[in-house]
């Protein structure tokens, strides 16, 4: 954590305070909501230590949840500015400047971003192994960029499936909505729709890669 985590936390929440009256979580200051009743999640920089060495790859994250999912998000990218918005059954689209573009998801880059590191043993070793056999396959390009903005690059078909092995919702919700508007599959390690309380996430261009990440998944 830093101290522009905090600011910006403070500064959404203000911005959100003011317009509408749901109670805002945020990964900082943390915050309660009533089951059942729309919030926000916000995660004010997501990939922080990129940002504190001074690395471009972070988000600006803002999620509304109604229900186990979010209905509307915005992603910001550190480092174009570039903001991507999603609402539920709209889609998803890229804003730089005055421009608008919308967002398609693509198997094609053969990219894949795996990260996560889980706390429990077993799950560990179940990270290592499905790493290697990534590598190993030599059917995709392997990365790990630290931070949810990879929802977001998934959602503009920059790279073509991502795994989180464990999180918390504050960091993936809003990218999970942006990549499910682009024509994306998201679930969690289980293979159930990813929500927010899924402690995991799965997320492919195409239900056809989603299973062939999957099948690696169960056999890790």
């Amino acid at each position: 954590m830093t101290g522009t985590d905090i600011a910006a936390e403070e500064a959404i929440k203000l911005v959100l305070g003011e317009q509408f009256h749901y109670p805002v979580i945020g990964e900082e200051s943390g915050g309660e909501a009533a089951p059942g009743y729309p919030c926000w999640l916000v995660d004010p920089i997501c990939g922080t230590r990129n940002f504190a060495s001074h690395l471009a790859i972070f988000s600006v994250n803002v999620a509304l949840i109604e229900g186990v999912s979010a209905t509307c998000s915005a992603v910001g990218d550190g480092a174009t500015g570039d903001v991507y918005v999603a609402q539920h059954g709209t889609g998803a689209f890229a804003i730089r400047g005055t421009h608008a573009r919308r967002l398609r998801a693509s198997p094609d880059s053969r990219t894949i971003v795996i990260e996560g590191w889980p706390s429990e043993k077993e799950q560990r070793g179940r990270y290592a192994r499905f790493m290697s056999a990534v590598a190993a396959s030599e059917r995709w390009e392997l990365r790990s960029f630290g931070s949810t903005v990879s929802l977001a690059y998934l959602a503009a078909a920059r790279i073509s499936a991502y795994v989180l092995f464990s999180v918390s919702p504050v960091h993936p919700a809003a990218g999970a909505l942006l990549a499910e508007e682009a024509g994306a599959k998201v679930t969690g390690l289980d293979g159930h729709p990813w929500s927010v309380s899924s402690e995991s996430l799965v997320a492919a261009a195409s239900p056809e890669l989603h299973e062939e990440v999957m099948e690696l998944l169960e056999a890790s």
